[in-house]
């Protein structure tokens, strides 16, 4: 038998392997970046007006200043409670009807006509509606959100449960389990992608909601300083927001798609 030590295997950098797993990043940001010069360069050529359509050296400074604004801490906690209390009814309460409407028929076909109806409506032209029924406070805006994002929690995981594996559930039934036990071990596993799925998509909606619903009526909020800068037509703060919220929406949002594949993973 030979004595000759082990020999550790030994790991090389491959720029080809690095290239790969990041593609997808590198090519977002090739994609960004161009549109950002390209935009840049068309306005130091004056290809495009200046005023309506800042450059993106001056749309990062003005987002620099609100940022750094004193009123600014008060306008992000006002937009976050409204954003944090309406999405998270909706999650609440959107789930649990999901639960009940996948599971019990009848239920399903007494939620049906009022979820297709509420389906149906433009979410939009309810603002001024609501502003009249709740104020200008954040009771508007909060209610807007749920009604922009219930259905979509509803709908979702109603289709987890009904996809549910039926084996199981036949098995489940073979044991003597009850309604409650059922739900809890063989359908609340099943549905999480369908429920996460939910979540994802409603993320952004409950930011653009929060957003356009504080255009209508506000005394402040991220939507405040948007309409503020349009009063005074100061072209830069309102890209400067546009670009915040769309940052905040995207960040959100890939939060969201990270839980998702966390829990994917454990369920699988």
């Amino acid at each position: 038998m030979s004595n000759a030590p082990a020999v550790m295997p030994t790991y090389r950098f491959s720029r080809a392997g690095w290239l790969h797993l990041n593609r997808a990043t590198i090519l977002a940001i090739i994609s960004l970046g161009t549109v950002v010069l390209g935009w840049q360069l068309a306005s130091s050529f004056n290809i495009i007006d200046a005023f309506f359509l800042p450059p993106p050296s001056q749309i990062l400074t003005a987002l620099i200043d609100v940022v750094r604004s004193p009123s600014f801490p008060k306008d992000l906690r006002t937009s976050g409670y409204e954003y944090g209390m309406g999405l998270g009814i909706s999650i609440l309460v959107g789930g649990t009807l999901g639960v009940l409407a996948g599971w019990y028929k009848a239920f399903d076909e007494l939620l049906k006509p009022l979820v297709i109806a509420l389906n149906s409506i433009p979410n939009m032209a309810l603002i001024p509606l609501l502003i009249l029924i709740f104020g200008i406070g954040p009771m508007s805006k909060i209610v807007l959100v749920l009604l922009s994002c219930i259905v979509v929690m509803q709908m979702n995981t109603q289709s987890g449960v009904e996809n549910a594996d039926a084996q199981l559930k036949r098995m489940a039934r073979s044991f003597s389990a009850n309604d409650k036990q059922m739900i809890r071990t063989v359908v609340l596993p099943s549905m999480v992608p369908f429920f996460m799925a939910g979540v994802r998509i409603c993320v952004g909606k409950a930011v653009v909601a929060v957003a356009v619903a504080e255009l209508f009526g506000s005394t402040s909020g991220l939507g405040n300083i948007l309409i503020k800068a349009q009063a005074e037509m100061n072209m830069p703060v309102m890209y400067a927001v546009v670009v915040l919220l769309t940052i905040i929406g995207i960040t959100l949002t890939q939060l969201a798609a990270m839980l998702e594949r966390s829990l994917s993973r454990w369920k699988g």
